[in-house]
């Protein structure tokens, strides 16, 4: 990590800290998930999910070596470090989206948007509960608040959480990625303390691609390539350059910079995106209890965030390291 870098994330230390560039990549990331969601629930109609996860993550590997490439960023981890850094990829990375993609298949983009907003509350239970650490009660309101808000964004539409066994079996594998998405930025937090959003997010995809391409063989051998329409392919182009490879590292730079329970917060903003692009795009028009909804997410964020008593470690080794 250059001393650039190691002086922009003291300047993020203490209290309060102001709206600055970690904030806006971590929205650039989430907007580009808002609009994600629906795209891949396209796609998913004309490509088996685990063809798509394959295609894509060899796409967004490519993108991100060279990416790296042009950064002169090595790959190359001490030992300590890539035994940590394995499990943290099994989890945040592989399983996290194999349960994504199938879960998206089997329910609702809003009961996706609903459960994924589960997010920082289980890092909250991560930190109060295994960890032992004495919480701010802002953030526990923060936490409670805006997912209380994402509920009313989608069962305001009246659409959301069907019964049906498919959307519940949905429900859970969606639910079960959030845990992953949140042990993901949990876990990656130490590693980008001491390495560059670059590398682990390079390496993530190096990890994860070859992976997803072998449990996807006999779906890549029964593809009939040719039935596969063009808004698929954008769709499949999409995700691995946007959603995968840049928001994977915007996201990783403002985990690097802010810490994981502010970045965290911002994710919730998602399905208000999600709302608005439809709206926009659809002519979908939000109810009194959406807006409502989105309202009280906005609010939990602001609590998450700004929360006086929320304060960061001095990070000695990003201080001194030099990459």
């Amino acid at each position: 990590m250059s001393r650039a870098q190691a002086s922009l994330s003291t300047h993020y230390l203490g209290t309060r800290p102001p709206f600055g560039l970690p904030d806006g990549l971590i929205l650039l990331a989430v907007l580009i998930w808002g609009v994600n969601t629906s795209i891949v629930k396209a796609t998913l109609a004309s490509m088996h999910p685990m063809v798509f996860n394959a295609l894509r993550f060899s796409l967004s590997s490519i993108v991100m070596v060279l990416i790296s490439w042009l950064q002169h960023q090595p790959l190359s981890l001490p030992r300590e470090d890539r035994r940590r850094t394995f499990p943290i990829m099994v989890v945040g990375v592989l399983l996290y989206q194999l349960l994504f993609v199938f879960g998206l298949s089997r329910t609702t983009a809003g009961n996706t948007s609903v459960l994924l907003a589960t997010i920082p509350i289980f890092i909250a239970l991560y930190w109060g509960i295994i960890h032992g650490q004495r919480l701010p009660a802002l953030i526990w309101a923060g936490a409670v608040m805006t997912f209380t808000g994402v509920a009313m964004l989608t069962l305001g539409s009246g659409k959301a959480f069907s019964a049906g066994s498919a959307s519940l079996i949905g429900d859970g594998l969606i639910l079960l990625a959030a845990v992953c998405w949140a042990a993901y930025t949990i876990g990656s937090q130490s590693l980008l303390e001491r390495h560059s959003p670059t590398k682990i997010t390079t390496l993530s995809m190096l990890f994860a691609a070859p992976a997803l391409d072998l449990i996807a063989i006999p779906q890549l051998l029964r593809t009939d390539w040719s039935a596969i329409p063009w808004p698929a392919w954008a769709g499949l182009l999409f995700s691995a350059v946007f959603s995968i490879a840049l928001s994977y590292l915007f996201w990783n730079t403002g985990v690097q910079y802010m810490g994981s329970a502010r970045a965290t917060a911002y994710s919730n903003l998602t399905p208000i995106i999600s709302l608005i692009t439809a709206w926009i795009a659809l002519g979908e028009r939000l109810n009194a209890v959406q807006m409502a909804g989105a309202a009280v997410v906005l609010v939990g964020i602001w609590l998450v965030r700004f929360d006086p008593r929320l304060r960061r470690r001095k990070r000695t080794a990003v201080s001194t390291a030099s990459e």
